[in-house]
C-alpha cells in the first residue's frame, strides 16, 4: 500500500517547518499569503489528509459531531438525520451516526465511543430514562443537545415541539367534526414525565367537553403493528368508538388498517389521526389527517444550539419550543 503522506512530507516539499504547515492547515495564522499557497498547493499535490484524531488532541477540536437516535425504521428519523448533516457539513464539520433501538444500554456505548473519539458535541434523540447519563457527559464538557425532553446542566441545550399543543389541536379536531366518543392509541416506550401527547389528548378533551364521552387510551409500540393491536383492543373496549388520536403516524397507518379489518371505515365509522407527517402520510388510503412536525425547522434548530454550544461554552441556554400544525385530509 502506498505510504501516507504526513505533515511533515508537506513541510519538506514547501520548505518550512512542520508547525508552519499546521498553522496553515488548522488556519491559525501567523504566516503570509505566499506561504499559506504554497503549503496549500502542497496539500494537494501529495493528497495530505489531516489526523483529525491527533489534530484534536491538540486544539480539543475534531471538526466532527454525534447524531444519536432511536431507531432508523422510524421514518421520521432517517429524513431529519439527512437535513442535520447538510446543516453540519455547511458548518464545517463531519456527522457521526448512530442508533441505540432506545435502548439505555446501547445508548451508553454510543456515547461511550463518541466521546473517545472527541466529537465536538453530539444531538441526542433519547433512550428512556436516561437524562442522568446525558448531564454526566455535559458536565464533563461534551456540548449535548438533547431533543424531546428537559433536562439542566451546563454544557446542554434543549429543543422539542410543542406536542402537548398538538395533541390538543387533534383532539378538538375530532370532536369539532362530531365525533364524540374517543380513543388514543399511545406510547408504552414514553415514560410518565415525556407523555406530553397524552396530555395534550386529555387537555383537547376538558376544554372542549361538550357531550364527549370519557375517553380510552391504551399504550403500544410506537409502530404499525403496535396501532393495529392498540385500535383493536379501543373497538374491543368501546365498540361505538368514532374517533382515535394516535402517537405517529406508523401507529395511525396500522389502527387504520385494523379498522378496516374489523369492519370498520375510516373515517365515515372511526376518523384517525395521527403525528408527524412522514411522506407515507398523505399517500395512504385514505390519507391521514395528522400534526405536521417541521423537520427542517428542527434540524435548523438543534444544529444551531449545537454550534452555539461548540462555539461559545458556558453559557445557559433557555429550552426551545418550536410549533406544529393540523393537517386536515381525508382520514377524518
Amino acid at each position: 500500500m502506498p505510504k501516507e503522506v504526513t505533515l511533515r512530507d508537506v513541510a519538506t516539499q514547501v520548505g518550512v517547518s512542520p508547525r508552519t504547515v499546521s498553522r496553515v492547515v488548522n488556519d491559525e495564522g501567523g504566516f503570509s499569503e505566499a506561504t499559506r499557497q504554497k503549503v496549500l498547493d502542497a496539500v494537494e499535490q501529495l493528497g495530505y489528509q489531516p489526523n483529525m484524531l491527533a489534530r484534536g488532541l491538540i486544539t480539543r477540536r475534531s471538526g466532527t459531531v454525534g447524531l444519536v437516535g432511536g431507531g432508523m425504521t422510524d421514518p421520521f428519523f432517517p429524513a431529519l438525520a439527512e437535513r442535520i448533516q447538510r446543516k453540519a457539513r455547511e458548518a464545517g464539520r463531519t456527522m457521526f451516526f448512530a442508533s441505540t433501538d432506545s435502548d439505555p444500554a446501547r445508548q451508553a456505548d454510543v456515547l461511550k465511543s463518541l466521546w473517545s473519539h472527541a466529537v465536538d458535541g453530539v444531538i441526542v434523540f433519547p433512550a428512556l430514562d436516561t437524562i442522568d447519563q446525558l448531564t454526566s457527559y455535559a458536565r464533563r464538557g461534551l456540548p449535548v443537545v438533547i431533543v424531546d425532553d428537559q433536562a439542566d446542566a451546563p454544557n446542554l441545550a434543549c429543543v422539542s415541539f410543542d406536542l402537548e399543543a398538538g395533541a390538543a389541536m387533534a383532539t378538538r379536531h375530532l370532536l369539532d367534526t362530531g365525533r364524540s366518543r374517543l380513543g388514543m392509541i399511545a406510547s408504552s416506550l414514553s415514560p410518565p414525565r415525556r407523555r406530553n401527547r397524552e396530555r395534550g389528548f386529555l387537555r383537547g378533551l376538558r376544554d372542549s367537553a361538550a357531550g364527549a364521552s370519557p375517553p380510552e387510551v391504551v399504550r403500544m409500540l410506537p409502530t404499525v403493528e403496535g396501532g393495529e393491536t392498540g385500535m383493536g383492543q379501543l373497538i374491543d373496549r368501546r365498540p361505538d368508538i368514532d374517533g382515535v388520536f394516535a402517537y405517529n403516524d406508523l401507529v395511525a397507518i396500522g389502527a387504520m388498517r385494523a379498522a378496516k379489518a374489523r369492519g370498520r371505515r375510516v373515517p365515515d365509522d372511526i376518523a384517525v389521526v395521527g403525528c408527524d407527517d412522514i411522506d407515507m402520510s398523505s399517500l395512504v388510503t385514505p390519507a391521514l389527517t395528522t400534526v405536521r412536525l417541521d423537520r427542517p425547522l428542527l434540524s435548523e434548530e438543534v444544529t444551531q444550539a449545537l454550534h452555539e454550544l461548540i462555539d461559545t461554552p458556558g453559557i445557559p441556554r433557555d429550552p426551545v419550543k418550536l410549533p406544529v400544525e393540523l393537517v386536515v385530509r381525508e382520514s377524518t
